[in-house]
């Protein structure tokens, strides 16, 4: 069928862009090894898209999709709940440095673990032969209500960091820093770079929550995803630009996040 081979194909081309942007992520980072925080954010994201990658391939391989559409929704809520705590960890850190202490990682770790436990025990609730079809997929559904209050937690404080970075670089005088780093074209390629990371969120968030949404409304049918999967590119495609792009501006956005922050 020209639906499941086009399914299929997608699949592959996403699993092969995120694996090539990895690559790219994690071999310019010696370029930066001065920058903590940005070489970590790099890291992190390369991160996200090889996990992202590795459950295309297993949706390409398993074809849960159509076999056993509870693990197949468990595996694709697995990779964005994971996706999701990455992207905090890398992006709020590059707005405020003092951000991934050991108490929000143990958090998020915390989190994550009890939210792939979840769905992978109502996923391997559905083979009880007890459990019919509807009823195993409302508890299935009911578990992603972990990912859903996670995600928005997560999101909700990158926009409240960044809102309060951008409305103190608009304001930043000159005169608050005592080299002479900040100049306005360093201050307009800040902002830039603010606006590029706010729209990556923005992607993100409609990205995930949304496919998941769909995922769980058409656990069975392989073209939803097929367009998500095609809109999922673009938006990788996006959020690596928008980091690598971070690098021609790497010592104005370490000063001014540092100089806010403290």
């Amino acid at each position: 069928m020209i639906e499941v081979k086009l399914y299929t194909t997608v699949l592959l081309l996403a699993a092969g862009i995120n694996v090539i942007m990895a690559c790219a992520l994690f071999n310019g980072n010696f370029m930066f090894r001065d920058y903590a925080v940005y070489r970590r954010s790099r890291l992190f994201t390369a991160l996200t898209f090889l996990i992202f990658a590795v459950g295309f391939l297993l949706h390409y391989h398993l074809s849960w999709r159509t076999s056993w559409p509870h693990a197949a929704s468990a595996l694709s809520v697995s990779y964005f709940h994971m996706g999701a705590v990455l992207f905090g960890w890398s992006h709020i850190s590059l707005l405020n440095p003092n951000y991934l202490t050991q108490r929000v990682v143990f958090r998020d770790t915390i989190i994550l673990v009890a939210g792939l436990t979840a769905y992978w025990l109502a996923a391997a609730n559905s083979l009880s032969e007890h459990e019919a079809l509807h009823s195993s997929l409302l508890v299935l559904h009911s578990s992603f209500l972990i990912f859903f209050a996670h995600a928005l937690y997560i999101s909700a404080v990158f926009y409240r960091t960044l809102h309060r970075v951008r409305q103190l670089t608009k304001g930043m005088p000159k005169s608050q820093s005592n080299t002479s780093w900040w100049t306005d074209e360093n201050r307009l390629q800040v902002i830039g770079f603010q606006r590029s990371i706010r729209i990556s969120c923005h992607l993100i968030v409609l990205f995930g929550l949304g496919s998941i949404v769909v995922t769980a409304c058409f656990p069975t049918q392989q073209w939803p995803y097929t367009v998500l999967l095609t809109l999922g590119i673009a938006v990788f495609c996006y959020i690596f630009y928008g980091l690598a792009d971070y690098g021609a501006v790497i010592d104005a956005g370490t000063n001014v996040t540092e100089d806010i922050n403290q």
